[in-house]
This record gives C-alpha cells, sequence and structure tokens, in this order.
C-alpha cells in the first residue's frame, strides 16, 4: 500500500458543535483525506459548520435521523442480525430503523462509499487517534499493508479525565484535558478499529467481522484475538492509540447526557442509559499526564481557522 492511500474518517454525530472544527481539523492533519459524516439530527448548529467547511476539509454529511416509531431492536437483538445476514450489502441500512442508528450508518458507509477509500477509521468525535511517533496515517497504514493478511487494527482507548475543570473555557479540548487513567486501567482494552475496506465484510461498533484470509492486529501488527467485538486481550499504546475524552468538564458531560448514546435512537430505553454520576466518577481519570497532544495545538488552530476561510 503507497504512503497515500486513501483514508476516510467515518462517525456518527448527535449535537456536537462545541468540537467538531478541531476534531475534523486535527484528523486532517493526521493525514485523514475523507470524512464521511452521518448527522443523528443535530440542532446545534453541527450541520451548518460541516457545510461550511465540507469543501476544504473533505467532508460528505448524511443526513440520518433516528427511528419514528415502530418497534427498535435491542443491542444484542441487533448485533445478532447484522451477524446473521447473508450479504450485508442486500441490507436496508438506510430505511430499516429497527436497528439502532450506529450499526446503520456504519455498514451504510461499507455499501455505499467502502469502495471510494482503502482504509476507514471508525471512531466518535470524543476520539483523537495518537501517533506515539508523529507518523502520520497514511505511513502508519503503509506499514500495516506490508503483510497482505492484516485486515483491521485495534486501537486501544486511553481514558481522560475533566482535569477537574466544571466548565468550557475557551481552549481546545486537546489543549484542556491532559490527566488521564494509568495505561494498565481496565478500560482501555476497549478498542476502536482501523480497518482495509476490501477486509471489512460488515461492521458492528467497535469492530467488524473480517473476510475469510484476513487477520486483526493491535497496533504493533500483533495478531489479537477479540472478545465481543469489543475488547483486546492486553492492552498497547506503543505507536498508534485513542485519546478518549469521554466526560470532559462536567458541564460538557451534561450535553453529553443529553444527546445519549450513538448506538440507541432517540426514544430508546437504553439512550441514557449509565450515562449518569457514577458514569462520572468511573470515567474521571486524572492519575497521570499526557501531552502527547499538547504540542499539536498551534497548529490544530491553524488549520481551523483555514478550514473556516
Amino acid at each position: 500500500m503507497p504512503e497515500g492511500a486513501r483514508i476516510t474518517l467515518c462517525a456518527i454525530v448527535k449535537n456536537e458543535g462545541d468540537f467538531l472544527l478541531e476534531w475534523v481539523a486535527y484528523h486532517r492533519l493526521m493525514g485523514v483525506g475523507r470524512f464521511v459524516i452521518y448527522d443523528n439530527g443535530s440542532m446545534d448548529g453541527s450541520r451548518d459548520l460541516l457545510d461550511r467547511i465540507a469543501a476544504r476539509a473533505g467532508i460528505t454529511v448524511i443526513d440520518w435521523p433516528s427511528a419514528h416509531g415502530g418497534d427498535v431492536l435491542s443491542f444484542p437483538e441487533a448485533r445478532d442480525l447484522v451477524l446473521s445476514l447473508t450479504d450485508p450489502r442486500d441490507f436496508n441500512w438506510w430505511g430499516d430503523t429497527a436497528v439502532g442508528p450506529q450499526l446503520r450508518a456504519y455498514n451504510h458507509f461499507l455499501a455505499y462509499y467502502g469502495a471510494e477509500a482503502d482504509w476507514v477509521l471508525f471512531i466518535d468525535a470524543d476520539e483523537f487517534v495518537v501517533s506515539r511517533q508523529g507518523l502520520s496515517l497514511p505511513a502508519l497504514v503503509a506499514r500495516y499493508a506490508e503483510d497482505p493478511a492484516v485486515g483491521a487494527v485495534a486501537l486501544n482507548w486511553r481514558y481522560f479525565g475533566s482535569n477537574g475543570l466544571l466548565e468550557p473555557d475557551g481552549r481546545l479540548v486537546i489543549e484542556r484535558f491532559t490527566r488521564c487513567a494509568p495505561v494498565v486501567f481496565s478500560g482501555h482494552v476497549h478498542m476502536k478499529t482501523l480497518g482495509r475496506v476490501s477486509a471489512l465484510d460488515r461492521m458492528l461498533i467497535h469492530s467488524g467481522r473480517l473476510r475469510d484470509g484476513y487477520c486483526q492486529v493491535n497496533d504493533i501488527g500483533t495478531p489479537v484475538d477479540l472478545r465481543d467485538f469489543a475488547f483486546t486481550p492486553t492492552i498497547s499504546h506503543a505507536q498508534l492509540y485513542i485519546h478518549h475524552y469521554s466526560v470532559k468538564s462536567r458541564a460538557e458531560f451534561a450535553r453529553k447526557r443529553a444527546r445519549g448514546r450513538a448506538p440507541f435512537p432517540d426514544g430508546h430505553a437504553h439512550k441514557r442509559e449509565g450515562l449518569d454520576d457514577e458514569y462520572f466518577q468511573r470515567q474521571d481519570r486524572n492519575e497521570e499526564e499526557d501531552l502527547a497532544l499538547f504540542h499539536r495545538v498551534e497548529a490544530v488552530k491553524a488549520e481551523m481557522a483555514r478550514l473556516l476561510g
């Protein structure tokens, strides 16, 4: 795979307007050439922002509303349905809203946009992909792709806390939040996917099912067997990992709770399940410091200004 491999970032967003410009600018600097963003009914100006920067950032925005009425499958039911499909390209990802919006979006991407990318990164708007060596994603992908059997790379999380902040203060996310959990924190076995499009048969939330002949590796290229399509057996932040800003400040966490969880449609019984004070206390990890992205602040600000024109 050449260093200029086409890398697309696929995400579903809802009312993330306070952070989207920074997130897009940062991943542009990481070498993402295109963004396919599914807008799940944002009402905070997110769509206007994405439309404004679309041409400069290489963004395709797709309206992706939640279900309105009718039966909605639980996540385990939806997962089992996705895994049972003979050919996921024959499923109505656009219209069958019994499946949650995130599962539908990811598989819609593979069916309709996958051919336009070599590799795809499936992450959320509170996740920033970090290279320990300061390498671009195309450069890293070129390394992984040297082994034709590598179908997907599992990127482990590192949880970042609130830094004791109660409100946003105008600084960037990567500037404000530098305190995080120790590397050995159990939550870091969670992973997200950087996948070779030709290897991905279908997607769930954290990972997907690979076609025959391909394997899943961690960030240093070691084959791994995932548990429940979401967890690695060990944690590796050696080359490529994810800063997961899951709570931010107290006020921003309150807005996250109002948005709810992306796998579930509006009105679903589990839409806000677990997004409570206990969640905040569990995820508000500030024991250690990670400044891996702090030196990127000025470059990200410059790219944000460029995108706004």
